[in-house]
């Protein structure tokens, strides 16, 4: 394939997610069939299916750029933070804030799980999220050989804390409050990082 057919199907293909995306958050992943994606995007829905193998496999990859958009907007609050901490809980909570949006509510929190199954769904998830929390943490603690096993189990913790609070804040439960999510985390944080020192110390 030569360079400008190569730029064409890619330009091409970003036309059909960026298509799908709309028509995914306005009708769901049921109203939006491929023939009404192709034929909103000017396309045949042969050339769908040159690109895509089924409707599934364009739903993920939609849910993948609602991710990385995602990270990227939590990052990029974050530095209004004056030290790391201060960064990761600005981001934590601008994070939580974001899973509430209608269009990520819809695709990523109701939709995802169901459509491409609650084990791909949490890997798209923990993959795009932890690539942000860890160098986060690390960035904490000061330290920047920290090994993997000692920084884990803290990220999935403040994953799965954030998670279940955007789920919970979808059921409407009143039993909890950012603020609340936002303190437990703090302490959390407050509690891993002394013993990751303790520990630092003690070699």
């Amino acid at each position: 394939m030569g360079k400008k057919s190569a730029a064409e199907a890619a330009k091409t293909r970003k036309l059909i997610v960026t298509t799908a995306r709309a028509l995914f958050a306005e009708l769901g992943f049921a109203g939006a069939t491929t023939s009404r994606i192709a034929k909103t995007a000017g396309l045949t829905e042969g050339a769908f299916f040159h690109h895509f193998k089924d409707k599934k496999a364009l739903f993920a990859e939609v849910v993948k750029n609602l991710q990385r958009e995602y990270a990227y907007e939590v990052v990029t609050r974050g530095r209004e933070g004056t030290n790391a901490l201060e960064r990761f809980l600005i981001g934590a909570r601008a994070s939580i804030e974001l899973s509430q949006k209608p269009e990520y509510l819809r695709l990523v929190l109701i939709e995802a799980p169901t459509v491409l199954g609650g084990n791909n769904w949490r890997e798209i998830d923990t993959i795009t999220s932890l690539s942000v929390i860890e160098p986060a943490l690390a960035a904490i603690a000061e330290r920047d050989d920290i090994e993997t096993r000692k920084i884990r189990p803290m990220a999935l913790l403040t994953l799965g804390l954030l998670t279940e609070t955007a789920f919970a804040l979808v059921r409407s439960d009143g039993t909890i409050t950012v603020d609340d999510v936002m303190e437990v985390l703090e302490m959390s944080i407050n509690d891993w990082l002394k013993r990751v020192q303790l520990k630092s110390k003690a070699k």
